[in-house]
C-alpha cells in the first residue's frame, strides 16, 4: 500500500486542490465521469483485451483501492451506480479474548511435525477479489470477478506466476441482468503471467520466516512505515502470497497476531471455500476508511485460510453501500 498509495490517487480525475471543488461538487462531479458512456462505442459489444492487473502482484496495490478514489473508465454501457460486492464472512462475538485462543492454538501447532518443504520449487495457490478489478481498462462494478493466481518459487526466490479470471459472480438475478446488458465484462476468462528473477539477499522480506514471536513481528513489519493493526493484518496476507511456514514459524506468527492491540476473537467461520476457521478481526481506518480486517486460520494447523477487508461505516466517494466487502484473498494452496 505504500508505493501504490500516489499511483491510485494519480488516477483520481476529481482530486486535487480542495479549495477548488467542495466536497459535494467533487461527488457530483465524480458521478457524471462513472455515469456517462463513450459514444462511439456504447453499443458495441467486443472481444476484451488484456486485463489491467491490479491484484496480481501483490495484496497491497489491491488494498489501496479502498482508500482512494479509483475512476471507473468508460464502458460499453454505464455501470450500475452501486458496485456489486461479495456476501460478507458471518462474524460472531463469542466471549474470549483472542490473544488467549491464539496463544492456545500456537501451542498446539508448534507441536506438530515438521512440515516445512523438503527444497525445488514451492507451488502457492489464491483465489481473490478486489474492488479495484479492471478488465481491460474498465473497473467492474457490475458482476464479481474472482481471479485465481498460481505462484511458482524457486530457492533462490525467483518466481513466476500466472493469474486467470473465474466465471462471474452475483448476488441476485437482477444484477445478472445488470451486468449482461452492460456489455458482460469479464465473461471470456482473461489470463496474465509475470515472473521474476532471484530475491535480493538484502531485503528483509525475502528472508526465511522467524520462528520466536518478536522476530516474526519484525519481519512482518518490514517495508512499513508505521506498525499498527491494520498494517500487520495486510502483512501476515500478503505474506502468505509467496511464503511457506513451519509449524514453529505459524505459532510465531499467531502469537504475533495476538500480541497486536485491538484485535477481536470473532468464533468459528466459514470461508469462501467452504472450510471452517477461527476468524480474527480488527477494526481500522489503515488506508484511509474506516473498516474490518479478518484473518481466518485453521484451527488444527494453525495456516491461514482467508484473508476479508470490509467498510463498515463510510465508503467515502467509492461508489458501494456500506458494509461492503472490498477485498478478499483465499489460499487454497502453499502457506
Amino acid at each position: 500500500m505504500r508505493d501504490a498509495d500516489d499511483d491510485f490517487r494519480a488516477l483520481d480525475p476529481v482530486a486535487g486542490r480542495p479549495e477548488l471543488l467542495t466536497r459535494s461538487e467533487r461527488s457530483a462531479l465524480l458521478e457524471r465521469i462513472l455515469t456517462t458512456p463513450r459514444e462511439d462505442r456504447a453499443a458495441k459489444p467486443r472481444r476484451l483485451g488484456q486485463r489491467k492487473w491490479v491484484l496480481a502482484v501483490t495484496v497491497a496495490a489491491a488494498a489501496t483501492a479502498v482508500a482512494v478514489v479509483v475512476p471507473q473508465m468508460p464502458g460499453p454501457t454505464a455501470q450500475p451506480a452501486h458496485a456489486v460486492t461479495p456476501e460478507p464472512l458471518t462474524l460472531h462475538r463469542p466471549d474470549r479474548p483472542a490473544a488467549h485462543v491464539l496463544e492456545a492454538l500456537a501451542r498446539e501447532v508448534e507441536k506438530l511435525p515438521d512440515d516445512s518443504p523438503a527444497g525445488g520449487t514451492e507451488r502457492f495457490v489464491q483465489d481473490s477479489w478486489s474492488l479495484s478489478t479492471r478488465i481491460d481498462g474498465i473497473q467492474v462494478t457490475s458482476a464479481i470477478v474472482p481471479e485465481r493466481r498460481v505462484t511458482w518459487k524457486k530457492p533462490d526466490g525467483s518466481e513466476k506466476w500466472r493469474v486467470r479470471t473465474l466465471a462471474p459472480q452475483f448476488r441476485t438475478t437482477e444484477q445478472r441482468r445488470t451486468w449482461e446488458a452492460g456489455g458482460s465484462l469479464g465473461s471470456e476468462p482473461q489470463e496474465q503471467s509475470d515472473s521474476t528473477g532471484p530475491a535480493d539477499p538484502e531485503d528483509p522480506r525475502r528472508r526465511e520466516p522467524p520462528s520466536d514471536a518478536a522476530g516474526m513481528r519484525r519481519w512482518l513489519r518490514a517495508g512499513y512505515e508505521t506498525h499498527g493493526a491494520g498494517e500487520l493484518f495486510d502483512s501476515v496476507a500478503e505474506r502468505h502470497i509467496d511464503n511457506s511456514f513451519s509449524p514453529r514459524q505459524r505459532a510465531a506468527l499467531l502469537r504475533a497476531v495476538g500480541a497486536a492491540r485491538g484485535v477481536e476473537y470473532r468464533g468459528v467461520v466459514t470461508d469462501r471455500a467452504g472450510r471452517s476457521g477461527d476468524a480474527f478481526s480488527v477494526a481500522t481506518a489503515y488506508g484511509g476508511l474506516p473498516k474490518l480486517q479478518t484473518l481466518v486460520f485453521d484451527p488444527h494447523t494453525g495456516t491461514l485460510l482467508s484473508y476479508d477487508e470490509q467498510l463498515t461505516s463510510d465508503a467515502g466517494a467509492l461508489k458501494v453501500r456500506v458494509p461492503a466487502v472490498v477485498l478478499y484473498i483465499t489460499y487454497l494452496e502453499g502457506g
